[in-house]
């Protein structure tokens, strides 16, 4: 069974790498140099990620981000 997991994707300035994390799952992340190959390393990430909170017995929430705003300071 496949379940749909957000992930925030951001490049960074100074490195010219994307970023990627899932607000799901804390500590998730992966880096890449272009978004193709972000989103396969992402989808490994996830799965390993949840392997272990599985033998932990953690139940996740898949979805949890409801939206993206800018807030100007």
């Amino acid at each position: 069974m496949t379940k749909p997991f957000d992930v925030v994707v951001e490049k960074d300035k100074d490195t010219n790498q994307y970023y990627g994390s899932v607000p799901a799952l804390p500590g998730c992340y992966s880096y890449a140099d272009t978004v193709e190959e972000l989103l396969q390393n992402m989808k490994e990430a996830i799965s390993l990620h949840l392997e272990t909170l599985a033998k932990k017995k953690v139940v996740v929430d898949v979805n949890s981000v409801i939206g993206m705003v800018k807030v100007m300071v």
